[in-house]
């Protein structure tokens, strides 16, 4: 669908357009603007896409979304919609990206040649010829899922070191499955568009007909699918009063391979299936906003500095290529007379040029220069763009880069990093992705119940420590120990001297049975006291 496809009116762009310019420059507030969007667009006699989308439902709640693909991409029921100005209002603000800041009163993404709708076609073919784009794209879901989480039981002991009977089931499960593996690739792949699913591929039906049937009563997990945002065609969201107000009830799926170009794979069936929402795991590309079911798609924040460094070393390569073919500037004699015309010397030139003779004959000529190249610098222009890129993704510059100058994985660039993604883990990946896999084991008594109240997903630390670091733990953490004990001798048993060495916590309870009574008068104490309550106030 073309981009004009999408448009609203003329008449409604321009009423829109009055008061989204005075929204955009500051000089109006929400209230107002919403009062003129109002009567601006409450002609009824719109355009037949807007209508189109409203009637399909691309509200319920969610964002419309201004991508070329905006009819296909979410369709609800009677219920729920969005309501039209709303629509032209996103619409409209969007338009005015490029109004805003204009150069020579010219949309500056024109002038600057930057996509305002790239596709999620463009996003997937960025990220596999450009390495920022694949860092933008793929480096956070590689690195959190670098080591995969433990379901833990909460009705384990702690230390206890056995299986109860529900993480048994669910590590052979997933070892038989390879959950985490697709899992991995499903947070890879969401990351291309706004969302992508992965696909659970139940043994309680036989053939495709039935995937689009609620799950019934299944004994194993046959398989996984993970899709991005492209093999999905259509995405069907629940109104009002259906349990799924604004969630996804049924997914259009394309299930062939969407790197293949070369025709060698031809899969058997239909070319698209509709499968129902309890077979399929939403994953959102990133942290939700206004939307259940859209996030943005990770390249889009920097997709302009992606492009200004793919253009840059486009044009740097060329210009390299250039220099170094460099040519060669033949100075005849003005007395020296040229048999026909020039035309041998010519061609004794070129064929000298492309190497196809050695020996440069320059008879008759008066002075040969070689026509040298300049040596081209890029980073000038992509250094300011990495460093964008960085900002707004948390990737240090020293990983978008390579690890040039050698750095430690303790530096404080990668200790913020892990931080960040030690978050997303947390926060986004285990209730998305771990807990929505493991509560459909559950929900479909695949795997016995937790003996405690439910269960945990560990994962361990990204940043791990080296020796020189530990060291100085154990240190700081022996002198603390050592301070305490010559304090209050006897305040910490054996044992919990051990544990807090080993993990720098302190007991809940202190054994102050059988303590000495402090002597204030020894030095040590005094100094420990007065640094922890130093003495104020004037005399």
């Amino acid at each position: 669908m073309d981009e004009t496809d999408s448009d609203p009116t003329d008449g409604d762009v321009e009423a829109v357009g009055s008061a989204v310019e005075d929204y955009v420059d500051g000089h109006g507030d929400v209230e107002q603007l919403e009062q003129e969007l109002e009567a601006a667009m409450n002609d009824p006699t719109g355009s037949d896409t807007f209508d189109a989308v409203a009637a399909s439902g691309a509200g319920t709640g969610a964002a419309p979304s201004t991508d070329v693909d905006v009819e296909g991409e979410l369709t609800a029921g009677d219920d729920g919609l969005a309501t039209r100005q709303e629509f032209q209002m996103r619409f409209a603000l969007a338009q005015a990206l490029g109004d805003n800041l204009a150069v020579d009163d010219e949309d500056y993404y024109d002038v600057f040649s930057w996509d305002k709708n790239p596709t999620v076609e463009d996003f997937y073919a960025l990220a596999l010829r450009n390495p920022y784009a694949y860092a933008v794209t793929f480096l956070e879901p590689e690195t959190i899922w670098r080591d995969p989480p433990e379901i833990v039981d909460k009705g384990e002991p702690p230390g206890d070191g056995t299986q109860t009977q529900f993480e048994a089931d669910v590590d052979d499960i997933i070892e038989e499955t390879r959950a985490w593996h697709y899992a991995r690739r499903a947070h890879k792949l969401a990351g291309i568009g706004k969302f992508g699913v992965l696909v659970i591929e139940f043994n309680d039906i036989d053939g495709h007909e039935g995937l689009g049937k609620p799950v019934g009563n299944p004994d194993s997990i046959i398989g996984l699918k993970p899709l991005s945002r492209a093999s999905i065609s259509d995405v069907r969201v629940g109104g009002p009063g259906t349990n799924r107000w604004g969630e996804p009830v049924k997914y259009q799926l394309d299930f062939d391979d969407e790197n293949e170009t070369e025709g060698v794979i031809q899969r058997e069936g239909p070319e698209e299936v509709w499968v129902h929402h309890t077979r399929v795991i939403h994953i959102p590309s990133d942290e939700l906003l206004d939307d259940e079911i859209r996030g943005i798609p990770r390249q889009k924040p920097v997709y302009n500095n992606l492009i200004d460094v793919e253009r840059t070393l486009g044009a740097a390569g060329t210009l390299a290529y250039r220099a170094a073919a460099w040519g060669i500037h033949v100075n005849i004699d003005k007395d020296f007379q040229l048999d026909d015309n020039g035309d041998k010397l010519r061609e004794h030139l070129q064929r000298w040029q492309h190497g196809l003779e050695n020996v440069l004959r320059t008879h008759g000529a008066d002075d040969v220069k070689s026509l040298g190249g300049e040596d081209i610098d890029p980073q000038p222009i992509i250094d300011p763009n990495i460093e964008a890129i960085s900002a707004q993704t948390g990737i240090p510059q020293s990983v978008l880069k390579g690890n040039e100058t050698g750095e430690r994985a303790t530096s404080q660039d990668l200790k913020e990093w892990y931080g960040k993604l030690g978050e997303d883990r947390e926060g986004f990946v285990t209730p998305q992705i771990v807990r929505e896999f493991i509560d459909r084991l559950l929900r479909y008594d695949l795997v016995t119940d937790p003996q405690g109240e439910g269960y945990s997903a560990d994962w361990k630390p990204l940043a791990e420590m080296s020796e020189s670091d530990e060291a100085d733990i154990y240190s700081t953490r022996a002198d603390a120990l050592e301070t305490w004990l010559k304090a209050a001798p006897g305040v910490l048993t054996p044992e919990q001297q051990r544990d807090f060495m080993d993990s720098g916590d302190l007991p809940t309870e202190l054994d102050t049975g059988d303590l000495p009574p402090l002597d204030e008068s020894n030095s040590e104490v005094s100094e420990q006291f007065e640094g922890q309550f130093p003495s104020g106030g004037s005399e």
